[in-house]
């Protein structure tokens, strides 16, 4: 079927707005049926973009995490190093006794004896207690319980006692030091149990545990 604008009984004027419009609602018409399909798929591929870049924040924000993580790890390792430099897994008498000698060399200190005691245990270390009896003059004491406090090695004087003497135109200082170090333990130590296990022997007969 053909439509023809002049057969139709309009004034003129009105054939003349048809005659223009008709032409530009086919071509809007057209428009919207191509491109809507169009628009549907830019309007899912914009959805796909923030959806990946949301995607690519979550990721970015977790490997910041991991390296900061990583970081903090390397820290608390490289603090436990160094932690276990001051207080060393064993007791390592012979190398305290070196660097206390050596304190004791250059403070003109005079170290009289070294005697270390029996071990405390802790929680998660012992202190290891010892004993310094010493003479030097003055001003070196003060450079020697200095110098002790300073060794790679945690040392804490707990108790001293002085005592001068003179010696011909000087005055020496000699007295006790009570010191501990600490020593480093990888286990907790388990407290051991005041009564008796079940199965232990007493006079050859089993004495079972009290309940």
């Amino acid at each position: 079927m053909r439509l023809d604008i002049k057969e139709l009984s309009l004034p003129k004027k009105y054939r003349i707005v048809l005659f223009i419009a008709l032409p530009a609602l086919i071509l809007l018409a057209s428009y919207f049926l191509i491109f809507s399909s169009q628009w549907q798929e830019t309007d899912r591929l914009k959805g796909e973009i923030r959806k990946g870049r949301q995607e690519l924040s979550k990721v970015t924000a977790a490997k910041n995490n991991i390296e900061k993580a990583r970081k903090e790890c390397n820290q608390i390792r490289a603090d436990l190093q160094d932690l276990i430099r001051q207080m060393p897994e064993e007791k390592e008498i012979p190398g305290l006794l070196r660097q206390v000698s050596l304190t004791a060399q250059e403070t003109k200190t005079k170290i009289k004896y070294f005697a270390p005691k029996s071990p405390e245990a802790r929680e998660l270390y012992s202190e290891l207690p010892f004993e310094i009896k010493y003479s030097a003059p003055y001003h070196s004491v003060g450079y020697f319980f200095d110098g002790i406090r300073k060794l790679e090695r945690i040392v804490q004087v707990a108790s001293f006692t002085l005592d001068s003497r003179e010696v011909g135109q000087k005055v020496l200082l000699e007295g006790t030091c009570t010191a501990k170090t600490y020593i480093f333990q990888k286990e907790p130590q388990k407290e051991k149990s005041d009564g008796k296990k079940k199965g232990e022997k007493k006079d050859g007969k089993n004495v079972p545990a009290k309940k």
